[in-house]
């Protein structure tokens, strides 16, 4: 059976406490380690292919994981979420995160969903028998593709809830599901 690997990009250097959105934001030192780490993981797991989004710090986990070894392929639904707060301190804009949308443009949750479930539905008719692949994206949009796959209901008025029986992810974990 084919098994899927939801994993979030590596920590990034972020001096500021800016939401980096889509910026070109680079992995930490740390994040490069965990890369590493996880790199020597997946390598056991005989990964296939890492399918990721092509912003910047999961580019870096993608490629320092597959080590050239292993295809990378980078698809726009694996993008951050796009918000008119990118580039904005956190303390100022994380409470209003979706809020702006209706003004200003911009994802919802929903929005985010959709997209992420339209990759995974069209990913998964490509996959073989006992193939492993990698999904490298963000927090948000694994949430919500891990939401869809357990089949729990999100609402465009609330914000994501950070915690792991929620689907929420640190910087460098992953969850593995089996189709």
């Amino acid at each position: 059976m084919p098994t899927i690997y939801l994993l979030r990009h590596c920590d990034y250097d972020n001096p500021r406490q800016i939401l980096p959105g889509r910026l070109p934001v680079e992995l930490s030192a740390a994040g490069r380690k965990k890369a590493k780490e996880l790199q020597e993981f997946f390598a056991k797991e005989k990964i296939s292919k890492i399918y990721s989004s092509a912003v910047l710090r999961c580019l870096q986990t993608a490629e320092i994981i597959a080590n050239g070894q292993i295809p990378v392929f980078f698809d726009q639904r694996l993008l951050e979420t796009l918000s008119a707060y990118q580039g904005y301190w956190v303390r100022e804009s994380w409470q209003n995160f979706f809020a702006h949308n209706g003004e200003l443009g911009g994802e919802g949750i929903l929005d985010i969903q959709k997209r992420m479930v339209d990759f995974y539905q069209d990913l998964l008719p490509q996959l073989q028998k006992d193939e492993r692949v990698i999904i490298c994206s963000h927090g948000d949009p694994l949430q919500t593709l891990y939401a869809h796959l357990h089949s729990l209901e999100l609402s465009e008025d609330k914000h994501l809830p950070e915690t792991k029986e929620a689907g929420w992810l640190q910087k460098g974990e992953f969850f593995r599901f089996e189709i």
